[in-house]
């Protein structure tokens, strides 16, 4: 229901600035719905970003994400039920990752979330070669114990491998979103 409360906050407010906009807006024609882009390489992959609507509304039961969708402008549902479809299609193991990563995400303290998110914006914004290479270092510290990320982190030799800014991203998603331990 947490969850719910959220997203349908976050939706009202969204709409809310749209309905405050003037009226001669409201009679320009929509924008053209942007292309999907296809899948990237699977090294070169972009992190999901949990605080994206559509990574919440996966979480939610199809009732839930039906009641939030209804009250979205056409084009809007439309888009978002793609994607849903596209997460519902998956394996029941694979969407079960990814509610457990958005768990996991939901639980950090709402500054962490918002550092998680602006690291993940980074790394999907670096170029493909660069997200190739910081992909897998991302994905063994976020599996690593804290004393060994940390030590990791720490290390000259890793210091001297990245840029300023790819430290800081590695260091932020690593720390404070670790990837979440499998279920039984």
């Amino acid at each position: 229901m947490k969850h719910f409360v959220a997203v349908f906050g976050m939706l009202l407010l969204t709409m809310g600035a749209e309905g405050a906009q003037p009226a001669k807006k409201a009679a320009k024609n929509p924008p053209p719905p942007r292309p999907v882009a296809p899948a990237p390489a699977a090294g070169a992959a972009r992190l999901g970003n949990p605080a994206n609507p559509v990574e919440r509304l996966m979480a939610m039961s199809p009732e839930m994400r039906e009641r939030v969708l209804e009250k979205l402008p056409a084009q809007q549902q439309a888009n978002l039920r793609q994607r849903l479809e596209r997460f519902d299609k998956l394996p029941a193991a694979e969407r079960e990752r990814l509610n457990r990563l958005w768990e996991t995400f939901n639980a950090l303290p709402p500054e962490k979330q918002a550092s998680v998110t602006r690291q993940m914006q980074a790394f999907n914004a670096l170029p493909e070669d660069r997200r190739k290479e910081l992909r897998p270092v991302l994905q063994r510290l976020r599996n690593m114990p804290e004393a060994r990320r940390d030590a990791m982190l720490n290390s000259e030799a890793f210091r001297n491998r990245f840029s300023p800014a790819e430290l800081e991203m590695l260091t932020e998603i690593s720390q404070n979103y670790p990837l979440p331990k499998p279920q039984p």
